[in-house]
């Protein structure tokens, strides 16, 4: 008996493993570079991982596929990005800060991903970050720096990268330079290719990693509350024939969440 409630007790453990106790990552792309990357990831993503487009920038936003896209400032760009200015950029996420809060809430890790030195990914994702961790999801950042010849770029880069790193201590910085040697001889359209497919590889590795991670110390807390339940076993009375006929009978009271796949419209 007890060898019994020792394996229903792994078998319950395996497959809330592999189920509940996976945690929900979500991947947010800031900006043109940001949302080139979480596009490489969809598809191809976890069942636990869920990409977001986050952009100033309206035809962007449509020649990519993520699991939901959000065009914030529409009023203020009319759709046609941030011009280089991490203000506009900044401005127009914070006045989208409730549509990051529904897009992220329920998520247990948050990774922003964005290039820095442009406008949009400069400004977002910073606000982007202080969503989530409002939402106490574990967070992190990964950073792309960009070419050292772009010297405007450049300098706004380093304001951005210091700004993401108040926010959140997790900050990756990836330089494209390093990332540009990856692709060898290539010409420059495939090196980009091969860049946003490096940085792709970094983030899936990274959460399974977290993913692991959570799962090897969710597992003996799981064991032992099974345990715990077979001590104490509860068994609840079986109903009368009426009572199960008329339960039967009740129509299901299941609520439907809202579906934000598709591109959201901030004002």
């Amino acid at each position: 008996m007890a060898m019994e409630k020792s394996e229903r007790a792994e078998q319950i453990v395996a497959m809330l493993s592999k189920g509940i106790v996976e945690p929900r990552i979500t991947v947010v792309g800031c900006g043109g570079a940001g949302n080139n990357i979480v596009h490489g990831l969809y598809g191809e993503s976890r069942s636990n991982v869920e990409t977001v487009a986050v952009n100033t920038d309206e035809r962007k936003l449509q020649e990519i596929s993520v699991h939901k896209k959000l065009l914030i400032g529409k009023d203020v760009t009319h759709g046609k990005g941030a011009g280089g200015f991490p203000e506009v950029g900044e401005y127009c996420a914070e006045c989208a800060r409730p549509y990051f809060r529904e897009a992220l809430t329920g998520s247990d890790i948050v990774i922003i991903v964005a290039g820095m030195g442009g406008g949009t990914g400069t400004g977002v994702a910073p606000v982007v970050a202080q969503v989530s961790k409002e939402l106490d999801a574990v967070t992190f950042a990964i950073a792309i720096s960009p070419f050292s010849y772009e010297g405007e770029r450049t300098s706004k880069a380093k304001e951005g990268i210091t700004r993401l790193r108040e926010v959140v201590s997790n900050t990756i910085v990836l330089d494209n330079d390093r990332l540009l040697d990856l692709a060898g001889d290539l010409p420059l359209s495939q090196s980009f290719a091969v860049m946003e497919k490096s940085v792709g590889r970094i983030i899936d590795s990274l959460c399974l990693q977290i993913t692991d991670c959570f799962i090897s110390q969710m597992t003996p807390e799981v064991e032992e509350m099974m345990h715990q339940a077979e001590e104490e076993p509860m068994v609840a009375p079986l109903a009368a024939p009426e009572q199960m006929s008329m339960h039967a009978s009740e129509p299901g009271a299941e609520a439907k969440q809202p579906d934000l796949n598709g591109t959201l419209m901030m004002r």
